[in-house]
This record gives C-alpha cells, sequence and structure tokens, in this order.
C-alpha cells in the first residue's frame, strides 16, 4: 500500500517523489517475481513433478540471492533443488546449483563453507562434463580462488593452470588473464621469474583483448610487481 499512498502525497522535491516511488516500484517487483516464484514450486510439488520442481527451486534461489539478506534462505532452497537434480540423474544441474551455494558463502566471507561447495561441485564435472562444457572453466575458476585465500597456494595454483588450459580453449581473454596473472604472483613467490615472465606474457595478450577495464588494471599491477621483483635480483 507505500506505492498508493506516496502516490497522494505533496512532495516539495518532484526528483525526491520520482526517485521514492521508483524505489517503491522495484521493490513490489521483487516482491512480486518472488511470489510467482513460490507459486511455480508450489504447483509442481502439488503435480509431483521432480523436473519442474527441481528447476522452480533453482529459479527461485537465483531469484532470493540478489539481495544478501536473502541469501541464507537462497542456500535453503538451492540445498533442496541440488538433492532432486542429483536424485533425477541431473548431477551437471546439481552443480550449478552447487557452485551458487558456494558463492553466497563466499559472499558473506564464509569461506571454508564456500571451498566446500566449490570442490563438490567441481567434484560432479570432474566426474560427468565433457571438456568442452563452456560451465567447466568457471567450475575450476571459483575453488581456485578461494583456495588461494585460505592460504592454500599450492591447490589454488594447479586449479589455475588447468583454468587457464580451459579459458584458453574456449577462448575467453577474461578467464585467461585473470588466471595467467596469477599464476605469475605465485611463480614471483616461488622467485621463478623466467615463469613468472611466461604467464606474464600470457595474461599481457590476454588482457588487451578482453575489453575489460579492471582486468587490464590488474594484469598492469601485476606486471608492475613483476618489474619490482627483476630489479631487486639484479640488486642482489
Amino acid at each position: 500500500g507505500y506505492s498508493e499512498w506516496w502516490d497522494e502525497q505533496n512532495v516539495p522535491d518532484p526528483s525526491t517523489k520520482e526517485r521514492i516511488a521508483n524505489a517503491l516500484a522495484r521493490h513490489a517487483e521483487f516482491h512480486k517475481r518472488i511470489a510467482d516464484a513460490k507459486q511455480n514450486v508450489s504447483d509442481a510439488e502439488g503435480r509431483d513433478d521432480k523436473r519442474t520442481l527441481a528447476d522452480s527451486l533453482k529459479a527461485l534461489g537465483s531469484i532470493l540471492r540478489r539481495p544478501r539478506f536473502l541469501r541464507d534462505e537462497a542456500n535453503s532452497v538451492y540445498e533442496r533443488a541440488a538433492n532432486l537434480y542429483k536424485e533425477i540423474g541431473l548431477p551437471l544441474e546439481a552443480a550449478w546449483v552447487l557452485r551458487h551455494i558456494g558463492i553466497n558463502h563466499e559472499y558473506a566471507d564464509r569461506l571454508d563453507d564456500a571451498e566446500k561447495y566449490y570442490d563438490e561441485s567441481l567434484a560432479l564435472f570432474r566426474r560427468y562434463a565433457s571438456d568442452d562444457d563452456n560451465n567447466y572453466a568457471n567450475t575450476v575458476r571459483y575453488p581456485a580462488v578461494i583456495k588461494n585465500r585460505l592460504g592454500k597456494h599450492e591447490e589454488s595454483r594447479a586449479l589455475w593452470e588447468e583454468a587457464v588450459k580451459r579459458y584458453d580453449q574456449m577462448q575467453e581473454p577474461l578467464g585467461v588473464a585473470e588466471g595467467a596473472a596469477w599464476l605469475t604472483i605465485f611463480a614471483i613467490e616461488k622467485g621463478d621469474l623466467r615463469l613468472a615472465e611466461h604467464w606474464i606474457a600470457k595474461a599481457v595478450d590476454a588482457a588487451s583483448g578482453s575489453g575489460d577495464a579492471d582486468t587490464q588494471k590488474f594484469v598492469d599491477e601485476v606486471r608492475a610487481r613483476l618489474e619490482t621483483a627483476r630489479k631487486e635480483t639484479t640488486v642482489f
């Protein structure tokens, strides 16, 4: 009822009235999407249609995960979807859902939980996916990131190497640039500047074709770090 009430208010600043009206409209639209998605879940439950139910739960979880305060609810919905997908023999659908539970945990800084779901997702991909599956590289990338954040650098390095290979096969320069930049960092930290040169060349080449300013900035920062490492080696 707030939208109707707000429309009747005499607000001195028209831009303020419009801004709040738009916020109320977005709020109403969001909650209608949730209500419609929950109705789809209910309908599928009534028909005992497990595939449609799993798909409906996945869709509902994807709506709920957008605001941070609903992510735990989204995870519960996603868990139901993943279990159903496994039950009806759709492991890669389950893997996609599990990866997104991991993403929600990572956003919440629950890194151990994120790692658990990323690993489970990747295990399903390793067992059931074909090498040309477009989701495969992303499924490798997420545990590579989280393991690095958890200090498991060697595991992260191995995963980044696999991710770069898969992104290369998919002709995805953004993923290649990010992964090669991280592999440059690992090589610098191990003191292997020759290997670092190899990876930074690959990162620079891929970044130039990515068209992404953030990736280019990251690669530039890593290249500068390598330059510093070179100078320090020369001095000593």
